[in-house]
């Protein structure tokens, strides 16, 4: 038989040829693809008709929801994961864009076109389980759902900070920037606001995405930590994240646990990781950087 459909998967032992399935079977991926083109026409109104999205924002969000609609409508048909992954990320920079500048009428139309592609992932984790209902180990099949789901949300998440640096305008910009002043940086704000959302973005890539995702969590790890020991003070404040002094440790111990377990094992088969690594197109001294070495083991 041939061996490119006997290896074994390096990310969870499932067959390489169980990823050609790993997709929705029910939820129409046109309703998607009409979402999001829907979603760029509100963009560039938002931009050049009714100006609610200004200066930078106007083009970063047309140029990302650009990106998301030529990977849902050429990559998501032919291999779903990666596909939608790579249209998710950059829909939900321009839906964050459009809700910090009150571009109302991008934000409703992006409201539901965010219908159908959630619930294109809901209907391909379904799909998936469906699929090994009744089989060895498929309790295993719906904790590694769990998790995937989590790693997606906290990983996605950071992409709501770094938008609010880098993407969203001018204006969010020079706010971001006196900000930073305050923590005494004088002149090294600006350069440390946009460092901080580039950081910010490849967390989101790397842990969202699962992209190098053991790289990309251990980088968050310490990313979160300089900013929260040098700068932001929240382990000085006591637990509880809303308080009168400001916000405690509570929610950044909560990223970091989170973190730290995506360090330990990896993003799982819904990832750019999976993709990459079911295809045989990592280097094998590089795969410690996506799974463990358990996973290697076995692959």
């Amino acid at each position: 038989m041939n061996s490119s459909v006997m290896h074994l998967d390096p990310v969870d032992g499932a067959l390489a040829t169980d990823y050609g399935v790993l997709k929705p079977s029910r939820m129409p991926h046109a309703l998607s693809v009409a979402g999001l083109a829907a979603t760029l026409l509100a963009a560039i109104y938002c931009g050049w008709g009714n100006h609610t999205l200004p200066d930078f924002a106007a083009w970063s969000s047309t140029i990302w929801m650009c990106v998301a609609l030529v990977c849902a409508a050429l990559i998501t048909p032919k291999v779903f994961a990666p596909g939608y992954l790579l249209s998710l990320l950059p829909f939900l920079i321009a839906w964050r864009v459009a809700a910090m500048n009150d571009a109302q009428v991008m934000v409703w139309v992006a409201s539901i076109a965010a219908i159908p592609v959630f619930v294109q992932f809901v209907d391909c984790v379904l799909s998936d389980l469906r699929r090994d209902r009744g089989k060895p180990g498929a309790w295993l099949g719906t904790l590694l759902w769990q998790a995937t789901l989590v790693r997606m949300y906290f990983g996605l998440n950071e992409l709501c900070h770094s938008s609010e640096k880098i993407f969203a305008g001018m204006g969010w910009f020079h706010r971001l920037e006196a900000g930073f002043q305050g923590f005494g940086l004088g002149e090294l704000a600006a350069a440390f606001v946009i460092l901080g959302g580039f950081i910010e973005f490849t967390c989101a890539v790397s842990v969202g995405l699962g992209l190098f995702a053991r790289l990309g969590a251990l980088l968050s790890l310490i990313y979160f930590l300089v900013a929260t020991v040098g700068f932001g003070g929240e382990w000085s404040r006591g637990y509880a994240w809303a308080s009168a002094g400001g916000g405690g440790w509570e929610y950044v111990m909560l990223l970091m646990v989170v973190f730290a377990g995506v360090m330990m094992t990896g993003a799982g088969k819904f990832s750019l990781d999976g993709w990459l690594l079911r295809r045989g197109l990592i280097p094998r001294r590089l795969r410690l950087l996506m799974v463990n070495r358990q996973a290697i083991t076995h692959s």
